[in-house]
């Protein structure tokens, strides 16, 4: 498939609505977020094209402050304008590298692709085993259940050099660039078989999962699913869209 075709798939797939919060993003020069916004809409389709093989509709991006715990989201269902696919992005630390910025966006872009093709079952589920293996699989070394990001693998930093995103230039000159501290209320448990669900911290579980019999583990912010995360070194994303189980899905 030629990059026309590709594009013209993915428009194909776009809600009129982001189509034109894109457009107005892109010429709205005297909004101070329009360099970036510009920036980021195009490394959206960049990464759309590597890392999903324009899997994925365009999305409206949505670049302010948000809560200080997070840098950003992928909003599952409608927002509040009846927009389908919306990533906000947090400036409140947009004094990170652009890199990391870029890697952000790619997170939330995987939970789109989750959301459209592989479908988790609730918003508890959000950072589970699924979405561990895709984001090791795109190069990010990613926490289970709280979705932090543990590390980067050196060839997805390069990728995203090379697509003008530096690991040494902030996206906003002057802006915080502290890391979260995310005290987490409630921790994961999970068994073999991927089988998950949150209990209290400081509650010790003892029980056994009904399909594969194993002892649910303790998921702390020390713990990850033990997956390859040099994938992201020589992945190609397939012709049709996969969840990692294999299963083709849409």
């Amino acid at each position: 498939m030629n990059i026309n075709t590709a594009l013209q798939a993915t428009g194909q797939q776009t809600e009129v609505v982001t189509d034109a919060i894109r457009e107005h993003e892109t010429r709205m020069t005297e909004w101070e977020f329009h360099p970036i916004a510009v920036r980021l809409n195009q490394l959206y389709d960049q990464l759309n094209a590597v890392f999903f093989a324009n899997a994925l509709p365009r999305a409206v991006i949505a670049i302010g402050p948000d809560l200080i715990t997070r840098y950003g989201y992928y909003r599952l269902g409608r927002d509040d304008i009846g927009a389908r696919h919306r990533i906000h992005l947090n400036t409140r630390h947009f004094g990170r590298p652009e890199s990391a910025v870029a890697v952000t966006l790619l997170h939330e872009m995987i939970h789109l692709y989750q959301d459209k093709y592989c479908r988790p079952a609730h918003r508890a589920r959000y950072h589970n085993k699924q979405f561990v293996q895709m984001a090791a699989e795109r190069g990010i070394h990613s926490q289970l259940g709280s979705g932090r990001t543990i590390s980067v693998h050196p060839s997805l930093q390069v990728r995203l050099a090379v697509m003008g995103f530096s690991a040494f230039r902030p996206m906003l000159a002057g802006a915080d660039d502290s890391a979260i501290a995310k005290p987490l209320r409630k921790v994961m448990w999970h068994c073999t078989c991927g089988q998950e669900f949150w209990a209290d911290r400081g509650i010790v579980v003892s029980a056994t999962c009904g399909r594969c019999r194993s002892a649910f583990e303790y998921g702390d912010s020390q713990t990850a699913v033990a997956i390859n995360g040099t994938h992201g070194a020589v992945y190609t994303p397939p012709a049709n869209p996969m969840c990692p189980d294999g299963q083709k899905v849409g």
